[in-house]
């Protein structure tokens, strides 16, 4: 099994994505967390402009048996770099063949991070919800410029905006209570969703699934970029202090 990580919080445009602090924490992650792959950007505050907000979506690639994630030290210096800003935490888990789509999606020109966040009344275990819950990501195989992407419940909480605390240990929820799914959907632009959105083919299934939408469902929409190993002049991996000298 695979780890994500879906990190949000606020960092101002005048900071840049490559801020020193946050491209410190990105490449300390790497080379002490063993991270295989990370993404980030900030989310569009218009997805048809591609106008930015003030909000950072960072996706990490945890391998198995990392540790770090959980480190307090860990989540200490990540309030450093985001100057004490509330961070949101959502945790996924993938089988390995579900890897490669999912960062297609991630990949792409533009990602959406559609949310199915349902209803406490949900009939979780029905075969028909259960069924609507992914085709309502396989149509999107037979949508113009989808560029591939995959789903999956969140593993460690039903709320979208859960935070991130340094003195909570994550506790997985359940499998058969969890509500909470995420969708990183790739797309050649926002155009080719906003055509896809009106069809019959997309409604098929949200009709069917908007009777169990409860609070949080929607979605955000950014342009990712890929952490770059040794984006840092830094001859000492090992020697790496986060918002030090």
């Amino acid at each position: 099994m695979v780890l994500f990580q879906i990190l949000r919080f606020a960092v101002p445009q005048s900071s840049a994505i490559s801020a020193p602090a946050f491209l410190k924490l990105r490449e300390f992650v790497r080379s002490h967390g063993q991270a295989e792959d990370q993404y980030f950007g900030h989310i569009l505050s218009d997805p048809q402009s591609r106008k930015q907000s003030d909000e950072m979506c960072w996706v990490i690639q945890w391998p198995n048996g990392s540790d770090l994630r959980t480190n307090a030290w860990f989540r200490s210096k990540l309030n450093e770099a985001t100057q004490n800003k509330d961070t949101k935490s959502l945790l996924f888990e993938y089988n390995e063949s579900q890897t490669a789509e999912l960062k297609k999606g991630l990949e792409a020109p533009v990602t959406e991070f559609a949310i199915i966040n349902l209803s406490p009344t949900a009939p979780l275990q029905d075969a028909g919800l259960q069924r609507s819950m992914h085709k309502t990501y396989t149509d999107c195989y037979f949508a113009g410029g989808f560029s591939g992407g995959n789903w999956a419940y969140s593993l460690n909480t039903n709320d979208v905006d859960e935070l991130l605390r340094e003195d909570t240990d994550e506790k997985a929820i359940p499998a058969e209570e969890r509500r909470l799914a995420v969708y990183p959907l790739g797309w050649e632009s926002k155009e080719y969703h906003t055509a896809y959105s009106r069809s019959p083919l997309f409604d098929e299934e949200i009709l069917k699934l908007a009777p169990w939408f409860g609070p949080g469902t929607g979605a955000w929409w950014v342009t990712l970029g890929k952490h770059r190993n040794n984006q840092l002049p830094i001859t000492n991996p090992s020697s790496i202090e986060l918002l030090g000298g």
